[in-house]
């Protein structure tokens, strides 16, 4: 979270530093957000799980040609199903970190509306907490994400916006059943999130 931050002003600094040096219309922002995310088909996470809320931070640096990076890091909660504790070994409160860093591209619909399409690569950290243990079951996994953003501006620097987005998960557990390795270890996740942004 820390080295998130920090990574964060670093690059609004560096862009501003452009901007006064190069005069190039190089835009960076950080954005604050709500979301809520499903995990869908057939796998452990969506038949046994809950939908996931949480809140998130994100940046992004765009070009003068509208197409940037962006860092995104989300922290979300979730509860096992009614009647699947003891199928899911007993475990509760599920947490999901996502780190998501993507590539960009916006495109000007009017002077106050814009869009941005999104894809890149995604990290997951998996953790949940045995009921009765002091034990966490810890699962980190690679994959994914493709997603678009709705952008209002209110005034000068600031924005609202609402993004939806698919992120694909591909988690470490191991089975000799192919079919229950997939079933405990991958998944797709769409989300939507309602955010502020400001731009520097």
């Amino acid at each position: 979270m820390k080295i998130f931050i920090v990574l964060m002003i670093l690059v609004s600094t560096t862009a501003h530093g452009q901007k006064k040096r190069k005069g190039l219309d190089v835009v960076s922002n950080i954005d604050v957000k709500v979301l809520a995310m499903k995990p869908l088909g057939n796998n452990s996470l969506a038949k046994d799980l809950q939908p996931f809320y949480g809140f998130g931070f994100g940046g992004n640096l765009m070009t003068p040609i509208n197409f940037g990076v962006g860092l995104d890091y989300s922290e979300l909660f979730s509860n096992v199903k009614y009647g699947s504790q003891n199928l899911y070994g007993n475990l509760g409160s599920p947490r999901m970190t996502v780190f998501d860093v993507f590539l960009t591209h916006r495109e000007n619909i009017s002077e106050d509306f814009m869009v941005e399409e999104m894809a890149g690569f995604s990290y997951y950290r998996y953790t949940n907490l045995y009921l009765d243990k002091s034990e966490k079951l810890k699962d980190h996994a690679m994959g994914f994400n493709l997603g678009g953003k709705a952008i209002y501006t209110l005034d000068g620097p600031q924005q609202v916006f609402a993004a939806l987005k698919a992120n694909f998960y591909y988690g470490n557990v191991y089975n000799e059943n192919p079919q229950i390795q997939k079933y405990y270890s991958r998944s797709t996740f769409l989300s939507l999130s309602l955010g502020y942004r400001y731009n520097f």
